[in-house]
C-alpha cells in the first residue's frame, strides 16, 4: 500500500502553535544546593555552609550574595554575575584574591571581605572598575600595607572599613581619588605617624578614627583640607605632644578624643593648649604622663610667674571644689569655660562585620586615664602656670 501522507498545517495552525510555545513557562535558574534563593530582590543566601569556593550554579539575575561564615579560600574571575549589588564574603579562609576578579562587576554597591585572617596582601587593581562602589569592608585582615593605588577610581565610596589590621604605614596620596568618603575606619593598627599628604583629598570625611594605633608623630598639616570632619578619634596611642596646627584645620570638629596617650605637660603642651583656648569641641581628658627628667621643671621656671590659683572647672564653666585628693595649688584639668572635659556622643557596640568603632567597655577609658588632668607626677605647680601664660609670650 502506497504511504499515507499526512497534510501539513496550514498556515493559522502553525502560527497557533507558535504562539503556544511562547507562552510556554521559562525554567528558572536552580538554586545552589545548600542554598536558599529569593526572586525580589534576587538573592542568593549560602552563609556558613563550609563552602571551601563559590557555588558555580548562581543565577545570572543574582543581586545579592551572601557568603559569609564559610571556608572559602580563593576568588578567581569569572566567579560572580555583572549584576551584583551586594557581595559578602566576611568570615571565609580568603587568602588570595586574584586580579580582575570584581572588575565586571560595575554595578556593585557593597563588598565586604572582613575577618578574613589569612587575606596578607591585595593586588594594585584588585577594586579597579567598582566605579560604583559605596562600601568597602576589609577589617580584621592581616594587612601590613597597601598599594598605593588600591583605591583609584572608587569615586562613589562613602564608607572604608581598615580597622584590626596590621597597617604599619599610610603613604601620601592613598586616598586621593575617595572625595565622596565620609567615614574612615583605621583604629586597632600599628601606625605611628601621620603624614603631611596622607589623607589629601579626602573633602567629605566627616568621622575619622585612628585609636588603638601606635602613633609617635602627627604632621603639622595632617588634617589639612578635612574641612567637615566632625568626629576625630585619637586615644590610645603614643602621643606626647599634638600640633595645635594640625587641629585647626579643622573648622567642623565637634567630638575628640585625646585621652590614654603619655601626654607631655611641658613646653610641648603650649600649641595644643593654645588651640584648646580657642575651640569649643567635646573633647575627653587629657591626662599628664609622669616627667622623665628635670626638663618641665626647667620649662616652668620660664615662665612669668602669676598668683592665679587654677582649679577644675564645672562643664557649664563655673569653677568646681578641688578634688579631695589633689593639692589646692595643683593643676586639675583644662581650665576652658563652656567645653566638657569628657567626649559625649561616643559609639557603643560593634557587631560582628565591625560596623561600630569599638567594642563595648573599650568605648570607655581606662580607670587609670579618667583621673585628674594635666596632675600626675607634676615636679611643681609652677607647671601650671605655663599653660595660663599667653602663647605669645
Amino acid at each position: 500500500a502506497p504511504p499515507v501522507l499526512l497534510p501539513l498545517p496550514t498556515a493559522p495552525a502553525s502560527a497557533c502553535l507558535l504562539l503556544m510555545l511562547l507562552a510556554l513557562p521559562l525554567a528558572a535558574p536552580s538554586c545552589p544546593m545548600l542554598c536558599t534563593c529569593y526572586s525580589s530582590p534576587p538573592t542568593v543566601s549560602c552563609q556558613a555552609n563550609n563552602f571551601s569556593s563559590v557555588p558555580l550554579s548562581l543565577p545570572p539575575s543574582t543581586q545579592r550574595l551572601f557568603l559569609q561564615n564559610n571556608l572559602i579560600r580563593t576568588l578567581r574571575p569569572g566567579t560572580f554575575g555583572s549584576n551584583l549589588l551586594t557581595l559578602w564574603l566576611f568570615s571565609n579562609n580568603l587568602s588570595t584574591i586574584y586580579p580582575g576578579t570584581f572588575r565586571h562587576l560595575q554595578a556593585l554597591e557593597e563588598l565586604d571581605l572582613g575577618d578574613n585572617r589569612h587575606l596578607r596582601s591585595l593586588e594594585p587593581d584588585t577594586f579597579q572598575g567598582l566605579e560604583r562602589l559605596q562600601s568597602l569592608h576589609l577589617y580584621r585582615c592581616q594587612l601590613s600595607s597597601l598599594p598605593g593605588n588600591i583605591f583609584r577610581g572608587l569615586v562613589s565610596l562613602q564608607y572604608l572599613y581598615l580597622q584590626e589590621n596590621s597597617l604599619l604605614h599610610l603613604q601620601d596620596d592613598l586616598f586621593a581619588d575617595l572625595a565622596n568618603l565620609s567615614h574612615l575606619f583605621l583604629h586597632g593598627n600599628r601606625l605611628r605617624l601621620l603624614t603631611e599628604h596622607v589623607f589629601r583629598g579626602l573633602g567629605s570625611l566627616d568621622r575619622l578614627l585612628l585609636h588603638g594605633n601606635r602613633l609617635q608623630g602627627v604632621h603639622r598639616a595632617a588634617f589639612r583640607g578635612l574641612s567637615r570632619l566632625t568626629i576625630l578619634y585619637l586615644f590610645n596611642n603614643s602621643l606626647a605632644s599634638l600640633p595645635g596646627e594640625a587641629l585647626a584645620d579643622l573648622p567642623s570638629l565637634e567630638f575628640l578624643r585625646l585621652n590614654a596617650n603619655p601626654w607631655a605637660c611641658d613646653c610641648r603642651a603650649r600649641p595644643l593648649w593654645a588651640w584648646f583656648q580657642r575651640a569649643r569641641v567635646s573633647s575627653s581628658d587629657v591626662t599628664c604622663a609622669p616627667p622623665r627628667s628635670a626638663r618641665a621643671e626647667t620649662c616652668a621656671r620660664s615662665a612669668r610667674p602669676t598668683s592665679r590659683r587654677v582649679r577644675p572647672r564645672h562643664p557649664r564653666g563655673r569653677a568646681a571644689a578641688p578634688a579631695a585628693t589633689a593639692p589646692p595649688t595643683t593643676c586639675t584639668g583644662w581650665p576652658r569655660p563652656g567645653a566638657p572635659r569628657r567626649l559625649l556622643g561616643g559609639y557603643g557596640g560593634e557587631d560582628q562585620r565591625g560596623e561600630q568603632t569599638c567594642p563595648g567597655a573599650a568605648c570607655q577609658a581606662p580607670p587609670d586615664s579618667r583621673g585628674p588632668a594635666l596632675s600626675a607626677g607634676l615636679p611643681s605647680p609652677l607647671l601650671c602656670l605655663l599653660l595660663l601664660v599667653p602663647h605669645h609670650l
